[in-house]
């Protein structure tokens, strides 16, 4: 879009170039790419990009809280951008506002809880141990293949009965939704997921089986049960965030210990626990990207916006910004925690939380038994993508 489509309510000087499925820098550093936009926030709390049809991208962190968490004027009908892609979206919960998000939030959150997760502890802790014994020996790894591409799916696939088999095709159509490359169509995508859940659903619906699908499906909240429509988009909604957030938090995990001797040497001696460490690393590096809606015309910290402008909120600021977490950059193990949008904030906080914690925090406990000392292989070429979820596209380790 050129300056000369620019909305009658935006002011020229707000305009930056910034497309969020390419910020600038992207190429060196994820994070260092999202942190030009603090330097603006001194001047500009909000400031408008033409990229993807145009929004809003919000440069202060308390103000990105401030959209996840005011449903009434920033809407999550639309969370994805460009806009004319959340047409094609109308996934559950994430597309629902309250009140009546509630119900199928308290569907999820059955199938999610606390209780569950930790039930699979062992399993996980068998499947975390026998893919680090599968390469410990060669003193290097592509990690991202041989591990963070394979734990979290199997886990995933493991707690819906799934087979591991689909793995290849349903990634494909799960990163053609978050972080498009052209090859095939939003829609398309999507549709293909729904194609795939399907069959699942249908023959799993009113049955008694103990697996995360059927149970989720089969769960009776506030008196009803999902629909088979309702359920198909709440099975896909768990299946994206399932196959794809927890691997990419691995990424930055362990790119992040790879290069701090310090830190490893604090976990590994006890200085410090696992999950302390995890709850540090997860408030510095978070991914996440969606977007909302303004539902009615305001004045929002200065800037006129209009019913219907979309707004993103880029929660991988909230890691680097001194206004939200003092000396933000800086990994403190034992910091008090309080300030971290990693899983978003508000009615949509992500339910998977606790899964992806417990996952992260068994990965580095049983990485840190064989192989306490690692660095990121000087003869790769690290590279980055960013989008709904931002990533390391391959990280190979040497020990």
């Amino acid at each position: 879009m050129s300056i000369d489509s620019l909305p009658s309510h935006v002011p020229e000087h707000l305009v930056r170039d910034f497309n969020i499925y390419g910020p600038p820098g992207i190429d060196k550093d994820f994070h260092e790419a999202w942190a030009t936009l603090l330097a603006e926030g001194e001047s500009c709390p909000l400031v408008w990009t033409q990229e993807n049809e145009g929004h809003w991208l919000p440069t202060r962190s308390a103000i990105i809280e401030e959209v996840l968490t005011d449903y009434s004027r920033f809407s999550s009908r639309s969370i994805i951008l460009p806009k004319s892609h959340s047409a094609d979206h109308g996934l559950l919960p994430t597309t629902i506002d309250p009140p009546e998000h509630h119900f199928y939030r308290k569907t999820l959150n059955h199938s999610m809880a606390p209780a569950a997760v930790n039930a699979m502890g062992d399993d996980i802790r068998g499947i975390v141990a026998s893919l680090i014994d599968g390469f410990v020996d060669k003193g290097e790894c592509n990690f991202t293949r041989d591990f963070a591409d394979i734990l979290p799916i199997r886990v995933f696939l493991s707690m819906m009965d799934l087979p591991e088999d689909d793995i290849p095709q349903t990634k494909y159509w799960t990163d053609q939704l978050i972080r498009p490359d052209g090859t095939i169509t939003f829609a398309d995508a999507l549709q293909n997921l729904k194609d795939y859940i399907a069959p699942y659903v249908d023959e799993r619906m009113g049955g008694d089986g103990t697996d995360m699908l059927s149970r989720m499906i089969n769960t009776e909240t506030s008196g009803r049960r999902l629909t088979r429509e309702e359920a198909i988009k709440l099975s896909i909604q768990v299946f994206i965030a399932g196959v794809d957030t927890v691997v990419n938090l691995l990424g930055f995990v362990f790119l992040f210990l790879a290069r701090s001797k310090e830190h490893r040497l604090q976990i590994t001696s006890g200085e410090t626990t696992v999950t302390e460490a995890v709850e540090e690393i997860l408030r510095r590096f978070p991914l996440v990207t969606v977007a909302r809606e303004v539902t009615e015309d305001i004045e929002f910290h200065g800037v006129q916006l209009k019913a219907g402008d979309m707004v993103a909120a880029p929660t991988p600021l909230a890691g680097m910004d001194n206004a939200f977490t003092p000396n933000a950059v800086d990994v403190e193990f034992g910091r008090k925690q309080g300030n971290s949008l990693t899983f978003g904030r508000g009615a949509h906080t992500c339910p998977g939380k606790n899964l992806a914690r417990v996952e992260l925090r068994i990965a580095i406990e049983e990485w840190l038994k064989r192989i306490p000392d690692f660095q990121v292989d000087d003869e790769s070429q690290l590279s980055f993508s960013s989008g709904i979820v931002g990533v390391v596209n391959e990280l190979k380790l040497r020990w």
